[in-house]
């Protein structure tokens, strides 16, 4: 059955994301915090939240960097968006979702390459940027095995920099691929210590467009979260 399109909200003035340029530089005396490099939003929940919230709660500081823009989901067309509200939008849940796993609002980044341009040289630059930034931190994002182009992008230019970090990195397989046959290192799991994920699943399902919520992520793959919801686990895997 097809989904209902909604109608395209012109009455609802555009309410882009407030442009936030807070340092990247770390409080004194933190130095190794942990960096979520991911690739869309949803990422840092569908295949990281149990391992985010376990950071936060380890007292771990945790900073979370959204790489691309979200403008080439295929959701857009269940919402007659425009694509500059529609990326908006995405953030919006993006930014709500890592509220609800603990993070704080200002170690929360958005570097908005242009989703479905995120070649591997740009990965590179992007990953380099942190690493440079942090070399002795930990490293956190999708495996270079995963089949989705911007997701293994991102693994490439993490596992080919991981030399400069120490090798503090690992990289995440989202749980449909958990049992898929993949040239990757054995995975390990990590436990959520409690609900945050479940929390932030819900923030990809809410519809305000008054608030410029459409849910866009629950239209976007609803199977993806009910995987997620099932489970409270993240898997991942090192470098061998």
């Amino acid at each position: 059955m097809a989904r209902p399109v909604s109608p395209a909200p012109a009455s609802v003035p555009a309410m882009p994301v407030t442009v936030r340029t807070q340092s990247m530089a770390t409080p004194a005396g933190v130095d190794a915090p942990v960096v979520f490099l991911v690739p869309h939003a949803d990422d840092e929940t569908l295949t990281m939240g149990p391992a985010v919230e376990r950071a936060v709660a380890e007292g771990r500081h945790v900073v979370v960097v959204l790489v691309t823009d979200g403008r080439a989901s295929g959701a857009r067309a269940f919402t007659g968006l425009p694509v500059e509200e529609f990326s908006a939008a995405r953030d919006r849940e993006f930014l709500a979702a890592c509220a609800a796993l603990g993070v704080a609002e200002e170690q929360v980044f958005l570097a908005h390459t242009v989703d479905g341009a995120l070649t591997p040289g740009l990965a590179r630059a992007v990953v380099g940027t942190w690493t440079g930034l942090f070399p002795a931190g930990g490293f956190r994002t999708t495996t270079w095995t995963d089949a989705h182009r911007d997701h293994a992008a991102l693994g490439a230019a993490l596992r080919d920099l991981a030399p400069t970090t120490g090798g503090d990195v690992r990289f995440y397989v989202k749980p449909d691929e958990w049992d898929v046959a993949a040239p990757r290192p054995a995975l390990t799991g990590e436990r959520a210590p409690g609900t945050r994920y479940l929390a932030a699943c819900d923030e990809y399902a809410v519809v305000d467009p008054a608030a410029g919520r459409h849910g866009i992520g629950q239209l976007s793959v609803p199977g993806a979260f009910a995987l997620r919801r099932a489970s409270d686990e993240s898997r991942w895997h090192g470098l061998t």
